[in-house]
């Protein structure tokens, strides 16, 4: 399936966006501010109260061969009271990072790590972690991670928010001060660790306390070709 990076450098998209956002810093993935629209799909501008994090069914039902590229998702969507599915969420705050562990369980030297906020105002094209829109017309943040030259064996990849030094405190583009609403994670998706889908790859976890979920990966020797 191909997806487009929307960043401010790929201000054209193929797909349109085909459900309501929540964009919780009012900032849209060109970097500027979005306008509050009813219409639907509706864009919201406001804080994400109960927010379910859902990595990619790929992901967590396949296994990888070092050097293969490995497409990593993930899902925001605020849930609403009833327990149904409310609008996707976005926010210049969402990271990832990829690290190995090792064999006592701790993390290694990161091997990449970034957020949303370091690709938005830049010029030229960038590595920098992205929202998307895939041919659905369904957001994700997504990321290619090109596994070439990586050793075989387990690797954790962590999703977070966080305001840090990367998400200024004024928009670079307009000079208009950024609002951070809240986006609370409370809640994986139940697909996610739920064996009756399939043979589970990928192992979720989650710590909503520190708005964070990771996935563990294990990736098997290469039986052919370069790494």
């Amino acid at each position: 399936m191909f997806m487009l990076s929307l960043t401010a450098v790929q201000a054209t998209a193929e797909y349109s966006l085909e459900e309501s956002v929540i964009y919780a810093q009012g900032i849209g993935f060109d970097g500027f501010e979005v306008v509050p629209s009813a219409a639907e799909p509706a864009t919201i501008v406001g804080p994400a109260s109960n927010v379910m994090v859902d990595w990619s069914d790929d992901i967590v039902f396949h296994q990888f061969p070092a050097g293969q590229k490995v497409r990593t998702e993930v899902v925001l969507h605020n849930v609403n009271a009833d327990g149904t599915m409310g609008p996707a969420v976005y926010t210049i705050t969402a990271h990832l990072l990829i690290a190995p562990v090792n064999a006592d369980g701790k993390l290694g030297t990161a091997i990449y790590q970034s957020c949303i906020a370091d690709g938005l105002w830049v010029d030229g094209p960038s590595e920098a972690y992205s929202a998307e829109v895939n041919e659905l017309g369904l957001l994700l943040y997504g990321f290619n991670w090109d596994t070439r030259g990586v050793d075989a064996g387990t690797y954790r990849l962590v999703f977070w928010l966080e305001k840090d030094a990367s998400c200024p405190d004024v928009n670079p583009y307009s000079g208009l001060p950024i609002v951070y609403y809240p986006v609370d994670m409370t809640q994986g998706a139940p697909g996610d660790t739920d064996a009756s889908a399939g043979t589970i790859y990928g192992i979720v976890g989650y710590d909503f306390a520190k708005e964070l979920s990771w996935l563990d990966i294990t990736l098997l020797e290469k039986k052919s070709g370069r790494k």
